[in-house]
């Protein structure tokens, strides 16, 4: 996933960014969808046409990622997760992989530990809050800095 991130402040950020990203990608697939009808020779029509679909895919992809974010923001729902292992977060690097129960449902995911060092977080076997929502329980987020149990 995108961003294995915990804190509001920190989702409330991605949400921000995410929101430019949504705006400046609609109002590129409206601006080459105007231009594919437009008239135009067919060359530039097919380019319109091939940037507009890759704005699109773009823009489906971001909002979904936006409204998984807004749900761990405005619904948060929070288990006990054990680190497993080590596993590799998607254009963020090496991550720790943990499970979780939620509503008796097991769920594995990968968050990255970023700032925290590697040699502080207990792998395997460590017990971590796990941040996530019952609209998407697959999608929890470990937070390495919150020990059950400990205030």
């Amino acid at each position: 996933m995108l961003a294995s991130i915990v804190t509001d402040d920190q989702l409330f950020t991605s949400q921000i960014v995410k929101s430019i990203i949504l705006v400046i990608t609609a109002g590129g697939a409206i601006f080459n969808l105007y231009r594919v009808f437009r008239k135009v020779s067919i060359w530039e029509r097919v380019v319109n046409l091939i940037l507009f679909i890759a704005l699109a895919v773009i823009f489906f992809f971001v909002i979904k990622i936006f409204l998984i974010e807004a749900a761990l923001l405005k619904r948060p729902v929070y288990a006990t997760g054990t680190t497993i292992g080590y596993c590799n977060v998607f254009a963020e690097g090496e991550g720790i992989e943990f499970e979780y129960t939620v509503h008796g449902v097991n769920y594995h995911n990968c968050s990255t530990f970023h700032p925290l060092p590697k040699d502080k977080i207990k792998v395997p076997g460590g017990k971590y809050m796990v941040r996530t929502t019952s609209d998407y329980p697959d999608q929890g987020r470990m937070n390495f800095n919150s020990i059950p149990g400990k205030k």
